[in-house]
């Protein structure tokens, strides 16, 4: 568990100044939601994402782990050349039930993994699929919050990327009582179904900017998400998922006066490489980066040296919140 140069990389991506370090843009504001662009100037990875190598080239597919599955476990086999990125977040709908993606992967050309995910529908468990597909929108951040804090705990101790199955089900089930949403299987889904017009709609009003790289959710004047990739590219093909979870989350939120500026994003996205960190074995490839500071936790993708996804949320019990003035 001893840190090493994953964490180094990931630190000096967050604290560097530019021209080599991140840059903050200013934000667009759809209702109680806020969003910083990210800006980093940085030599990417070739691979694709799931929803690429599904839509277009047709060579991965997501299975259960043999024919009586197991709810932790899922299997990715990737028959294509390049590699497939899959980020902590993303809903794989389905199978015998949905779940979550726990950490971010990227599965090897020609190869076959067991993936750690953990379940977003309590009350199924019957095939309704033989291979998963993504959902349009990610997990909210307070799902993925909940998630995030037990897998670093439990990796820490067993290097699974294992979760607190109950913890996420608690999370699940507020998200869908405070949204008003019926789900007979206590489905995580049911709220992208249910909620889709109104997500859509704010989603049509948020774009990424030229050269943007990562962003920075806040809500009701907090910050409560972060992520960054290794190249504006692949922020383009997650912008839909990842906003979607952010829309979320502030449709779940009330309305706040306070307001944030780019000054306080900044600094709250400089000290998240603060606290203890740990560096262990990626599955897939690379390795994973995890640092647990004072109100946030992060998880990141190391690959050669490159941070090919810095994932951040904020811990809900913390009074954190940024609260400089507002940005024209």
């Amino acid at each position: 568990m001893a840190t090493g140069s994953a964490v180094d990389v990931v630190r000096a991506c967050l604290e560097h100044e530019p021209p080599e370090g991140l840059r903050v843009g200013p934000p667009q504001i759809a209702g109680t939601l806020t969003l910083f662009p990210i800006f980093r100037d940085a030599t990417g990875l070739d691979y694709i994402t799931l929803a690429e190598a599904k839509e277009a080239q047709r060579s991965v597919e997501i299975t259960e782990l043999g024919p009586l599955g197991n709810v932790s476990r899922l299997v990715v086999k990737n028959a294509g050349a390049l590699p497939v990125l899959i980020i902590d977040g993303d809903l794989l709908l389905g199978l015998k039930q949905d779940r979550v993606l726990n950490t971010t992967i990227l599965v090897p050309a020609r190869s076959t993994l067991e993936i750690p995910v953990s379940c977003v529908e309590a009350g199924r468990w019957h095939a309704r699929s033989t291979t998963a597909r993504r959902g349009d929108f990610s997990v909210s951040p307070g799902v993925r919050a909940a998630k995030l804090k037990s897998m670093i705990r439990r990796t820490r101790a067993s290097g699974k990327f294992d979760s607190d199955q109950h913890a996420i089900w608690k999370e699940v089930h507020k998200y869908v009582g405070s949204l008003g949403v019926a789900s007979e299987t206590k489905a995580y889904s049911d709220i992208e179904r249910q909620r889709r017009s109104q997500i859509e709609q704010r989603l049509a009003q948020l774009k990424p900017a030229d050269g943007q790289s990562g962003v920075l959710a806040a809500v009701g004047g907090r910050p409560v998400s972060l992520d960054l990739f290794d190249k504006a590219s692949t922020l383009s093909r997650f912008w839909q998922g990842l906003i979607g979870s952010y829309i979320t989350e502030s449709l779940a939120t009330a309305a706040s006066e306070v307001s944030v500026d780019v000054e306080a994003a900044t600094e709250w996205i400089r000290g998240l490489g603060s606290g203890e960190a740990s560096v262990h074995p990626a599955v897939g490839m690379g390795e994973a980066a995890l640092i647990t500071g004072a109100g946030h936790d992060l998880s990141a993708l190391v690959v050669d040296g490159v941070p090919v996804h810095i994932a951040a949320q904020h811990e809900k019990r913390g009074s954190m919140s940024l609260t400089h003035a507002a940005v024209d």
